[in-house]
């Protein structure tokens, strides 16, 4: 069931209180990660091209790849907005025996691809993923998230190439451009030059949004859709969003009166 636009911001500010909470209870959570995100899974879940509650090996479905897997929690928060998690199973994330983990698991619900691995194997996964959609002749398209920190791993590019060389227009890629990673801002870390030129020259169709517009979004994903070539949407998004102390920054942890301060405050 597709959603209007205040059906979705409303998810959108339940899910960051949720993501807030989670981070009073989980000091190694990567919150500034899954504040950057949110928008771009309610867009994905909150229309329906991905589900909550699509059983293993049920063909003739879209799938899921957060390759930047450390941002689950936004999974999680947007998962319990929507009524597939309560409050207490969130309350337990990170801790023993919890199968709310800070990055995806076998036994991690909600996820196609458990286990994303080190940084760009989860774009590499996707790639074949859409490539054996498209040889046994099935309908379903892969959407996959990725991060601009991600892209420091020559390993993505490889995946891109290979995506590019296919024509997998069956694989939907969305780019959490947040400009900060874990050892700081990604331009100082390593600069990747004009990514949507970078992608454009391998034959990506590309559509440059704002990250925090979920109308933005949804726009380019029905355009990316229509597209004859692998398409690529490149979100311009703030890691932490609404959590001033650590926006913007590779900051990760807040105490538990902070969170539940922020949560309050967050939209």
């Amino acid at each position: 069931m597709e959603r209007s636009r205040p059906e979705l911001n409303g998810l959108i500010c339940k899910a960051r209180r949720y993501i807030v909470l989670m981070a009073g209870y989980d000091p190694g959570m990567h919150l500034g990660s899954s504040l950057s995100v949110v928008e771009i899974a309610a867009a994905l879940y909150g229309t329906g091209r991905v589900k909550f509650n699509v059983a293993n090996g049920t063909r003739d479905r879209n799938y899921f790849v957060l390759s930047k897997g450390h941002a689950v929690h936004a999974i999680y928060a947007l998962a319990a907005a929507m009524g597939y998690l309560s409050i207490d199973e969130l309350r337990e994330t990170g801790s023993l025996g919890s199968r709310l983990q800070n990055h995806p698991e076998v036994d991690t619900p909600f996820v196609d691809v458990p286990n994303s691995g080190s940084l760009g194997q989860g774009i590499s996964i996707a790639v074949g993923l859409a490539l054996g959609l498209r040889l046994r002749g099935e309908p379903g398209r892969v959407y996959l998230v990725t991060g601009d920190g991600e892209l420091d791993e020559g390993q993505s590019w490889e995946s891109f190439a290979v995506a590019a060389h296919y024509g997998l227009n069956n694989l939907v890629t969305i780019v959490d451009l947040n400009g900060v990673q874990l050892d700081g801002h990604s331009e100082e870390v390593l600069r990747k030059g004009d990514l949507a030129a970078r992608f454009r020259s391998l034959g990506f169709e590309v559509f440059e949004v704002d990250g925090h517009d979920v109308g933005q979004i949804i726009e380019a994903l029905e355009k990316a859709e229509r597209s004859a070539k692998p398409p690529v949407i490149i979100a311009k998004t703030v890691r932490g969003r609404g959590v001033p102390p650590i926006e913007d920054t590779a900051k990760q942890r807040l105490s538990r009166d902070d969170a539940l301060k922020y949560a309050g405050n967050i939209c």
